[in-house]
């Protein structure tokens, strides 16, 4: 996996053993901790680098939290990478994306690192910005793209794409959602699938979604 810091690379070439020691050892420390009571020394310490290392590579701790979170959306929400959905079979193509946003917004560290933003978010704009682009925002590309392959190719009707993504990932964020957010336990991998299942015939009905000859 590649891991992108948040500026462009110049002077030295960036190490990619460090910057993947790094990420994974901020990583680990924010879902322990959270992100206030972990300074850059002791990331910097634990990851076997300088501070200065730490911040040639991502700049702030802000950015370093945002890369953090990619790395955790490339691991649970890889459409991009290697995994390609066919446009021609629409529901089958929403059951990936349905299972895989689930499994990502279900993880314990997720859960901790919205937590930790939605309480400092009028003290750490830059966080929670680092957050946004690199999470919702790169998921919801992700979607909005996939409709735009099924509009292009017909097997999707009467929709714009980057509103249908919004609408099908906001369908997954309902009561179990707001349960797990609390601490008050998740839902179980049935009620998931069933879940997702819902969700896909709204979209269904919504823009005639239907699956075309190869």
């Amino acid at each position: 996996m590649t891991l992108k810091t948040s500026t462009p690379s110049r002077g030295r070439p960036r190490d990619p053993k460090k910057l993947e020691s790094i990420v994974q050892t901020a990583k680990q420390l924010f879902s322990e901790h959270g992100f206030e009571r972990i300074s850059v020394d002791e990331i910097a310490r634990q990851a076997g680098v300088t501070k200065a290392t730490v911040y040639s590579y991502f700049g702030s701790k802000e950015a370093l939290f945002g890369a953090t979170v990619l790395h955790k959306v490339r691991e649970e929400f890889a459409l991009g990478e290697g995994q390609t959905l066919d446009p021609r079979s629409p529901e089958e193509g929403l059951q990936v994306i349905g299972k895989q946003f689930l499994s990502l917004i279900r993880r314990d560290d997720v859960l901790g690192a919205h937590r930790t933003l939605f309480s400092c978010a009028g003290v750490h704009p830059d966080l929670c910005e680092a957050f946004f682009r690199s999470a919702p925002f790169m998921v919801h590309a992700e979607v909005t793209r996939f409709f735009e392959a099924c509009i292009e190719i017909g097997s999707m009707k009467n929709a714009i794409a980057a509103d249908a993504a919004d609408q099908f990932l906001s369908l997954h964020l309902g009561i179990g959602h707001i349960k797990a957010m609390l601490g008050l336990g998740k839902p179980d991998p049935a009620e998931d699938d069933r879940l997702v299942q819902r969700n896909i015939n709204l979209i269904k009905q919504a823009y005639d979604l239907k699956s075309l000859p190869a």
